[in-house]
């Protein structure tokens, strides 16, 4: 059953990175379509926070080309500004002041430093969203970061769960608890080895996205990051692949795991209170997922590199990390499932390992290449 599993959760994980690649492609191919950004600009000769603003857009046009600005005098263009106030649902208290600019779907009354900050930030947002869009035949047009983030997400979270350190950590704990012949203890101790594992690989991914947020402002190119990252990440687990064909899959961390095994089971072996072995199998999951974060260190950190490159809220960051986990612990999940419906443990052949250390390889290649060939 769980040959079967796997099998349709690596086609899932094909199936998935076709999708993201093509998804890819064809943004490269859809590069050539306009996309510009008009702005549109009501003011008076008399006023000077208009004479201020239109100055301000002037530099900005200088800075962003793809800046179409059309001004307008707004005693001669009463009915185009009327339009617009009803379209951006303007308030009543606001209509007719001046200056008024609108950009896109949202609107900026007045001016001051502050507003042009925002109308600075509104463009870049712009940008982002206008090179993400691609044209699908019968969608139209469909913002690739929506889809590509989440299939992304999946598939990178589950090629990254297929480590022999963490599924050896839970099958030792699961072979330990099986021995109690006890569902319940199985479902508290895996449950909590499970939990403690996912939330503290989170931890790690969250503090990479942040110390990017830290290190960007020294970096030239995000992109170039992500780019080299993603092609020193492909080039050595393609070499991991190779070796591990000639000696099978390996931990290079599991030295910590041969150490604490036997202190874990001589408590276990001393019949303590399940308080006692829960804390046990707290300290040894979070202890375990941190020793082995290197055994697979470089997709979480390119992950949490993508993220970060996206531009995203905090909550749309949490959920992308959260989509990632679910699969990051999908194999786990699985192994621990099928332990506590028929008391016996399954474990994963290491083909299947290879084979998901191919496809990361190839992930990582190809990201590489896409991020590069943005900068070139």
């Amino acid at each position: 059953m769980i040959k079967n599993i796997l099998k349709g959760m690596l086609v899932i994980t094909v199936l998935f990175s076709g999708l993201f690649f093509s998804l890819n492609r064809a943004r490269a191919e859809d590069i050539k379509e306009d996309k510009s950004i008009e702005i549109l600009f009501f003011g008076s000769p008399t006023c000077p926070h208009c004479l201020a603003e239109k100055q301000f857009l002037k530099e900005l046009k200088e800075k962003h080309p793809e800046i179409i600005l059309k001004e307008y005098e707004f005693s001669k263009n009463i009915d185009l500004a009327n339009k617009l106030y009803e379209s951006h649902k303007v308030p009543k208290n606001q209509q007719g002041l001046v200056p008024a600019t609108f950009i896109d779907d949202v609107f900026f009354v007045g001016f001051s430093e502050s507003t042009g900050n925002d109308i600075e930030n509104h463009i870049k947002g712009l940008e982002i969203k206008k090179s993400s869009e691609i044209k699908i035949p019968f969608f139209g047009k469909v913002d690739m970061y929506k889809l590509s983030l989440p299939v992304l997400s999946i598939v990178l979270g589950i090629v990254d769960g297929f480590n022999v350190c963490s599924l050896g950590a839970l099958v030792i704990i699961l072979g330990l608890v099986l021995v109690l012949r006890s569902r319940k203890k199985i479902l508290l101790l895996g449950g909590t080895f499970l939990l403690v594992t996912g939330l503290t690989y989170g931890l790690l991914i969250f503090m990479w996205h942040q110390l990017f947020s830290f290190i960007s402002p020294y970096i030239k190119s995000m992109e170039l990051l992500i780019g080299v990252l993603s092609m020193v990440g492909g080039i050595y687990l393609l070499r991991e692949f190779i070796k591990s064909l000639k000696q099978g899959a390996s931990c290079d961390s599991g030295g910590i795991v041969s150490k604490l095994s036997p202190k874990v089971e001589k408590i276990f072996s001393n019949k303590k209170s399940l308080a006692v072995l829960i804390g046990v199998v707290f300290l040894f999951s979070a202890i375990i997922t941190i020793v082995e974060f290197p055994c697979s260190a470089l997709l979480p950190v390119l992950f949490a590199s993508i993220l970060f490159e996206s531009n995203l809220s905090l909550s749309s960051t949490l959920f992308y990390m959260a989509i990632f986990l679910l699969f990051y612990m999908l194999d786990e999940l699985i192994v621990f499932l099928i332990a506590f419906f028929t008391m016996k443990i399954k474990i994963i052949s290491p083909k299947f390992i290879n084979t998901f250390n191919l496809i990361a390889a190839l992930i990582f290649l190809f990201l590489g290449s896409y991020y590069l060939y943005r900068l070139f």
